[in-house]
């Protein structure tokens, strides 16, 4: 009895290739260093270089002039594609980074302003018809969204 492993001792006991699965057995110090695949990169960001406060760039305002919800879209308009009614750089970006369109939240982020002070530069972009924004919501005077609408409705029953 003496002979004899116990199950813990044989599921614990080493294989024998401890040494040649050792990371220190090979030298790695003669390859060249290991190059980064640099990730998918999305659209470019607004780099501020500029000592002014963002609410400067709005003239001091802070709200909209229309109710800009953070999942409203925004899209650029032909005279936006033009820069007519774009003034700054800000919003010269806003209208390049708006060829897709893209919510106000989205806008807010890669441009790297406070929501407010996005909002306010797309409602002026807005007003000089350089974007156009569409509103979230739903139509539920059109057969589909109503149909749509009454489906959600039965699935969430159903749970």
């Amino acid at each position: 009895m003496g002979n004899r492993v116990d199950a813990w001792d044989a599921l614990h006991q080493g294989t024998g290739r401890e040494g040649f699965d050792s990371p220190e057995r090979f030298d790695l110090t003669s390859l060249p260093e290991l190059t980064r695949r640099e990730p998918a990169r999305g659209p470019a960001r607004f780099e501020h270089r500029s000592l002014v406060r963002p609410y400067a760039r709005t003239g001091g305002r802070t709200r909209p002039g229309q109710d800009l919800q953070l999942e409203s879209l925004v899209a650029t308009s032909e005279r936006g594609r033009r820069y007519l009614g774009a003034a700054t750089t800000v919003q010269r970006f806003i209208c390049d980074l708006c060829v897709e369109v893209r919510s106000v939240a989205e806008v807010a982020a890669y441009s790297r302003l406070p929501l407010n002070v996005a909002k306010v530069i797309v409602d002026d972009l807005a007003a000089a018809g350089a974007v156009e924004i569409q509103q979230p919501g739903m139509l539920l005077t059109d057969r589909s969204s109503r149909d749509f609408m009454s489906r959600i409705l039965e699935g969430l029953r159903a749970l």
